[in-house]
């Protein structure tokens, strides 16, 4: 599949299509099963060009598990996963203090898109690499700077009533890149989700880069409306001037 948005962008990174699947494609990058493994560094390795797969098996971080749409494996945390994720608990580990309160941590993991996805795999790989004819990826997410994000934030817009077609909720790394755009293509008009803000993850991937994961169906949009948008005009051309391979 070709995307425009590649060079209207400038993109150093490949957008990253994510597909649902029964059977496991051959020489996919897959973690070990029962070794601790993060969501984050394999996305990144899709939009570098590998294609990467996922399982409940080989997702061993039960946030993972949940950001992949592997069911709500946070029953099964240690000593709550609404302490772990605010003051912490005696006798377990530390709380991130990421939540004020266990109270307002539990609201929050009781308001998360938790599913159980019908299928054994996630499957992720750079958008070049899907065939349409035999493919339909259910998301696909951009790995970009600011001046990117920018880009694609007025694109969504630019086809849509209203100025919210584009958020940015709280969650884990893997919930941004997964379960809350997911939850996003069900509804009537979707928007896109801007992700990989969790200060756990920040570390693992490039300074001043964020996910922007859209449903399949609107990132098809876009594709079709960069002819006669902004992405032709001066004002755009100036910034993506400054953008470095």
């Amino acid at each position: 599949m070709e995307s425009r948005l590649i060079d209207k962008l400038k993109l150093q990174y490949l957008p990253v299509a994510f597909l649902m699947m029964d059977e496991k494609p051959a020489d996919v990058l897959e973690a070990r099963e029962g070794v601790w493994t993060c969501v984050v560094p394999f996305f990144r390795a899709a939009a570098k060009g590998k294609m990467v797969v996922f399982s409940r098996k080989t997702t061993t971080c039960l946030g993972g598990k949940v950001g992949m749409g592997f069911g709500n494996a946070y029953m099964n945390f240690p000593g709550g996963i609404e302490y772990f994720l605010s003051a912490g608990k005696e006798g377990f580990r530390e709380g991130e203090g990421y939540i004020k309160t266990p109270e307002l941590a539990k609201d929050f993991v009781d308001n998360l898109p938790i599913t159980d996805i019908p299928s054994e795999y996630v499957v992720l790989k750079p958008v070049t690499q899907v065939n349409p004819e035999s493919e339909t990826p259910v998301l696909v997410s951009f790995y970009v700077n600011m001046d990117q994000l920018s880009a694609l934030t007025v694109l969504a817009n630019y086809n849509s009533p209203g100025i919210d077609r584009v958020r940015i909720p709280f969650g884990a790394g893997c919930q941004s890149l997964f379960i809350l755009p997911l939850d996003e293509s069900k509804k009537e008009t979707p928007k896109a989700v801007v992700g990989l803000l969790d200060v756990t993850v920040r570390p693992m991937v490039d300074k001043n880069y964020v996910s922007f994961t859209v449903p399949y169906q609107m990132f098809l949009e876009m594709e079709q409306n960069i002819s006669g948008s902004f992405l032709e005009k001066e004002n755009w051309s100036r910034v993506r001037e400054r953008i470095t391979e």
